[in-house]
């Protein structure tokens, strides 16, 4: 049957088939043999003419060429089937394995493109820990314990400017300037920064603060002035788990007595869908000197 892929036992079995008809014509060319030489022998009995026993050689060579013709017939059907079914055989098998490798293709694809995810997210924590070693030591530095203490060597100051722009009656955007100033006789290194939000999920900081490959490119462009960057490579993640942003210099920073820094033009929007009121404190730590300040007002609304 044409389209019928056959297995291996029908082929064996077909294959007898044409075999037993093989013998039966095996079997009727002897049959034939014997007759033409009884012909023969009847013919030369009776003195049969040249012309009858060359018809009766004619037939049997006919017989002969058909049994032979007939015979490698069925052995080129034999061989076309087995080419057909080897033929859709190895179609199927090889749609299979495109089909696997292209599924296998596919998740390789998903766990390089996860893998590629946490790699760049590793590299980004990597860069911010080598930033943070620069200003801060391994102990853990607790804010809220800081007070600016006035001292004849060591002293600064930090202070908010800030504006509240209304924009519905739920939302609420901050707008201010930090400014820390060296007021001491010493030189102070670094400035760390520490926001810290109540409620927590009211933790948001924008404006001139930015992760820190976006700020060494834009420090690349401009040399003057100084780029503000969150310390934590996932910053917002943390705050709200803290309520707490950290932002440093992006360079080394030394202020001499005398000496002014300021983060500018930050923002802080506000949605409070229950109308709560919303702090922001700040706080200022010198790592080198081990001098950390509190920054001298704080920013509250209240509604």
């Amino acid at each position: 049957m044409q389209g019928e892929k056959l297995s291996y036992s029908r082929l064996i079995t077909r294959t007898k088939y044409f075999q037993e008809k093989s013998l039966e014509l095996e079997k009727e060319l002897i049959f034939a043999k014997d007759q033409i030489t009884s012909l023969e022998k009847e013919l030369s009995s009776k003195k049969a003419s040249d012309e009858q026993i060359t018809q009766l050689k004619g037939e049997l060579e006919n017989l002969q060429h058909e049994i032979e013709n007939k015979t490698k017939e069925n052995v080129a059907k034999i061989l076309e089937i087995e080419k057909r079914n080897v033929a859709q055989s190895t179609v199927k098998v090889y749609e299979k394995k495109v089909k696997g490798y292209e599924a296998l293709l596919a998740d390789m694809q998903i766990d390089i493109n996860e893998k590629d995810k946490l790699l760049n997210h590793l590299q980004g924590k990597i860069k911010n820990l080598e930033k943070r070693t620069k200003y801060m030591t391994s102990s853990a530095v607790e804010p809220e314990e800081s007070t600016g203490t006035k001292l004849d060597e060591v002293y600064a100051i930090a202070y908010f400017n800030t504006s509240i722009i209304m924009s519905g009656d739920q939302s609420v955007i901050i707008r201010g300037d930090l400014q820390i100033e060296n007021r001491g006789a010493r030189n102070l290194q670094n400035p760390i920064v520490c926001f810290r939000f109540n409620p927590i999920e009211t933790a948001v900081l924008k404006g001139r603060i930015f992760p820190i490959e976006e700020a060494e490119t834009r420090a690349n462009s401009s040399s003057d002035q100084t780029h503000w960057v969150f310390t934590e490579h996932d910053w917002l993640e943390k705050s709200r788990e803290k309520g707490e942003i950290w932002v440093a210099p992006l360079h080394p920073v030394t202020l001499k007595p005398g000496d002014q820094i300021g983060i500018d033009s930050f923002q802080i929007p506000v949605r409070s869908e229950f109308k709560e009121p919303v702090s922001v404190e700040g706080f200022v730590f010198f790592q080198k000197e081990n001098y950390r300040i509190r920054v001298s007002n704080q920013i509250a609304i209240s509604y």
